[in-house]
């Protein structure tokens, strides 16, 4: 097994509000510490400014438990036997200058995460990060590519026939499109909440093939440590910042004042759920299976004469409407949220503005 490496170094309208957690017991709040005071020095401050102020925040999904419940796919039974299923339906609102304080003063020593924000020391070692994600440390170390302990059972040839069509291409770029049904699913969930990203949604990487073929052979991954990995990946330069509810429940864990903090609520197009599976394309069935949606509701062969004949056509051009009434559902939602999202990031400007001004005035009144 690979050993573990020590590693050193938008959205619904913003309101402000509370939010506490009622499972731990809160950390003492320093009194010396300003409530305008978010980095402990001057280099922290300058360091953000430059590298982290600016940074766009990845949309925080998570699954309709109602609907996947209601299905049967073996893809979500995939999830849940790896203990997954509390982290990817994790609902939360979240801070959005936290966040980006948060990963702006991040270092991640062995298996902790280590970061200030107001002044408050966090540190989430292995044990706390159990508490309050539930994700399992045993497993694989797994970082992005094959490891040691697998490199006799993985080939990419195999896994691609294990998670494609029939006809896809086995050889060129592989697209999402290509998937079966299910591992479309699982490859869904796993760019947008796993290790999710905020481009080539649609292409499927080396890393996201290994993680379908790890599901599909019944394998475990330390999660725990795959996404502390993912998360050091993101402090490079300009990529977008993940997990943004997960920093809520660090925030709150270690009780750093968000009672005047601009916050977003969770939207509509967060929620992966029915809309989604309509997205690649499928339809539901009367039978409770689903198909693809330009495949015959009933094969020709398989009809015979009837009076119910004339019902039967109906029920098919009343499955197509609504087939159709739920793509422009998704396309106005879409489009409705990203319109949301460039407001949010408006409103998120001048909340900074605000808090320059504000300390501005404060630096005047001392001059004088």
């Amino acid at each position: 097994m690979k050993k573990r490496k020590g590693i050193s170094t938008s959205s619904a309208v913003i309101e402000t509000r509370s939010h506490r957690s009622s499972k731990v017991q809160p950390t003492p709040i320093p009194p010396s510490i300003s409530s305008h005071t978010l980095f402990s020095s001057e280099e922290q401050r300058v360091w953000y400014n430059s590298l982290f102020s600016s940074r766009s925040i990845i949309d925080p999904k998570f699954v309709d438990l109602a609907f996947f419940d209601d299905e049967v796919f073996d893809c979500f039974q995939a999830f849940q036997n790896s203990g997954l299923i509390q982290f990817i339906s994790m609902k939360l609102s979240f801070y959005p200058e936290l966040v980006k304080a948060f990963y702006s003063n991040l270092e991640i020593q062995e298996d902790s995460l280590i970061s200030k924000v107001y002044g408050i020391k966090m540190v989430i070692d292995q044990s706390l990060f159990f508490e309050l994600t539930k994700l399992s440390s045993d497993g694989v170390p797994f970082e992005g590519t094959v490891d040691d302990e697998w490199k006799f059972d993985f080939s990419v040839f195999d896994a691609r026939r294990m998670v494609c069509t029939n006809q896809a291409d086995m050889t060129g770029r592989l697209l999402a499109s290509s998937l079966a049904f299910e591992c479309h699913i699982m490859h869904y969930l796993i760019v947008r909440i796993l290790l999710p990203r905020s481009s080539n949604l649609a292409q499927v990487y080396e890393e996201d093939l290994i993680i379908m073929w790890v599901f599909l052979t019944g394998r475990q991954i330390d999660w725990a440590h795959l996404l502390r990995y993912h998360m050091h990946k993101t402090l490079r330069s300009n990529a977008p910042l993940p997990y943004p509810h997960l920093i809520t429940l660090f925030l709150q864990h270690f009780n750093v004042p968000l009672d005047s903090e601009p916050f977003v609520k969770g939207k509509r197009s967060f929620s992966i759920g029915a809309n989604v599976v309509s997205s690649f394309r499928y339809r539901k069935e009367r039978d409770g299976s689903w198909m693809k949606k330009d495949a015959p509701v009933q094969a020709a062969e398989d009809r015979s004469p009837s009076p119910h004949s004339q019902r039967d056509d109906s029920s098919s051009l009343m499955y197509n409407i609504l087939d159709r009434l739920d793509g422009l559902h998704t396309f106005v939602d879409e489009h409705f949220d990203s319109l949301d999202s460039r407001i949010d990031a408006m409103d998120a400007r001048f909340a900074r503005m605000d808090t320059c001004i504000t300390k501005l005035e404060e630096d005047v009144s001392f001059v004088h």
